[in-house]
């Protein structure tokens, strides 16, 4: 039961879904920091300006080298489930913190949310290694 949450089966299609959706928040976010920077009056912040980044090289690059790379195994459910709420949080955080630097205001609750999605992303990323070696581990005994 374990093996079948940890380990999935790489799905060409839903990649390049996974890709265009990143790129379209990505693009998103860019506009978002283009259209709020007309109103900020001269005052810039680096956590609104690269906040495309986030998903752009968490979840957009990784698609694309899984698709392009096929000795690297698919993901499982739950391992992209926590990678991508991860960085969904550290994309909000990034906007949230941005906002705030402009206003000239802080918040520890943006704080929180970068450090809940360090955290996801962290489980993720161990929920996909665990799932190779179960994998590697299943295949050769």
């Amino acid at each position: 039961m374990i093996l079948s949450i940890l380990v999935s089966e790489k799905d060409r299609r839903e990649l390049i879904r996974t890709a265009f959706a990143a790129l379209s928040v990505s693009a998103f976010c860019f506009v978002f920091y283009l259209i709020y920077n007309i109103f900020s009056h001269g005052v810039h912040s680096p956590f609104m300006t690269f906040m495309f980044a986030w998903p752009l090289f968490l979840v957009g690059v990784p698609a694309g080298l899984l698709y392009w790379i096929d000795a690297l195994p698919g993901p499982s459910l739950l391992a992209s489930l926590f990678w991508n709420t991860g960085t969904a949080a550290a994309t909000v955080s990034s906007l949230l913190r941005g906002i705030f630097e402009i206003a000239g205001n802080s918040s520890i609750y943006q704080h929180m949310l970068m450090i809940a999605g360090f955290i996801m992303l962290g489980i993720g990323a161990l929920l996909y290694f665990a799932g190779i070696l179960l994998r590697s581990r299943a295949f050769s005994g």
